[in-house]
């Protein structure tokens, strides 16, 4: 049962490099660290850990064995892990498709998002709260990729299809070269799916907490729940600036009318200008987790978004909610990776 696979690996090389030149499959993002996409456990050998992992690995979960693949250098001949999705005793995700892509709509859905269809030369078949990299191929610059979490529920009916909310980042070179101009007809070369950021089944309330175009993952997580009949009260807490920079609200109520359960939508904005129309919450979405913490307790948590809001809500909910069932994906630019890669040297 499960997947096993071996490669190499020398003393002193991290692990998550070694899987990767053996072509193993390995939730993988930023590869300094700042994910935590690359979590997984020990089961036998010796590491020597690069930096301080512990806002991503729990001291309880260090002394279980869990570890950052990007962060652990081998100092054993034998190492050897546990790896989300891949684990004896459960079934391994498929291994990622590398395909050829064409960008077949793009559709702005507030200032500084975009809605990106992507039409696939191969069938994908992938979980809600996974993502894919993006590259595109003759743009200088841009034959890094980026990546992109799937932002709807899988369609089982048209699995040559994906969409993506992408938001403008300043600077950035992928962003700045799909908002410049309109990309429908572009090709792209599409690797996916990856992560292991999905629903957990846990006889539980959720709590979904989201900030900026973090709500595409969560967005799909609930879609294939009401594909899938489930049944759980729910709270969406959605963290934006302003008014212009909520999004997808017309998504956000064909779930909560479709839903099997109570359905509560908190947006909060943490800049809205004062004299607005706005009659909502103001202030940052730990504002809303602090007043419920003692509510949320019982809850499996869902989070998305900007590193600097996935740690602060953490800190809100950790001794509140256990960890197992405390699930997040933090988004990061490559200016952010850059920036850790660059600390960490």
């Amino acid at each position: 049962m499960g997947s096993e696979r071996a490669a190499p690996i020398e003393v002193g090389e991290t692990l998550l490099s070694a899987a990767v030149r053996g072509n193993i499959p390995f939730p993988q993002m930023c590869n300094v660290g700042e994910c935590g996409a690359c979590k997984c456990r020990l089961t036998r050998g010796q590491l020597r850990l690069k930096k301080d992992i512990s806002r991503h690995v729990t001291p309880e979960e260090l002394s279980a064995g869990f570890v950052l693949a990007c962060q652990s250098l081998a100092e054993s001949e034998e190492v050897v892990v546990e790896v989300p999705g891949t684990a004896r005793g459960r079934s391994a995700d498929p291994a990622p498709v590398r395909t050829d892509a064409r960008i077949t709509r793009v559709t702005p859905l507030a200032p500084g998002i975009l809605e990106v269809e992507v039409g696939l030369a191969a069938e994908v078949r992938y979980a809600a709260g996974q993502y894919a990299q993006l590259t595109v191929p003759g743009v200088p610059g841009l034959s890094e990729p980026r990546c992109y979490s799937f932002a709807e529920a899988p369609d089982r009916t048209s699995p040559r299809r994906a969409l993506f909310h992408v938001r403008h980042v300043p600077g950035g070179a992928f962003t700045g070269w799909l908002f410049a101009a309109g990309r429908a007809g572009a090709r792209l070369r599409f690797s996916g799916p990856h992560g292991s950021f999905r629903y957990h089944e846990a006889e539980r309330p959720l709590l979904c907490v989201a900030a900026g175009t973090g709500l595409s993952p969560i967005k799909a997580i609930l879609e294939q729940g009401i594909s899938d009949g489930l049944a759980r009260d729910v709270t969406l807490v959605l963290g934006a600036r302003t008014q212009q920079d909520l999004y997808a609200l017309d998504a956000v109520a064909a779930i909560e009318e479709r839903w099997r359960g109570r359905f509560a939508f908190v947006p909060v904005l943490s800049q809205e200008p004062e004299g607005s129309s706005w009659t909502g919450r103001m202030g940052h979405v730990t504002d809303i987790l602090r007043e419920a913490a003692v509510a949320h307790a019982g809850c499996a948590a869902y989070l998305c978004g900007p590193p600097g809001m996935i740690d602060a809500a953490l800190d809100v909910l950790r001794g509140r909610i256990q960890p197992e069932h405390l699930h997040h994906d933090r988004f990061l630019d490559r200016g952010s990776v850059a920036l850790a890669a660059s600390a960490g040297a």
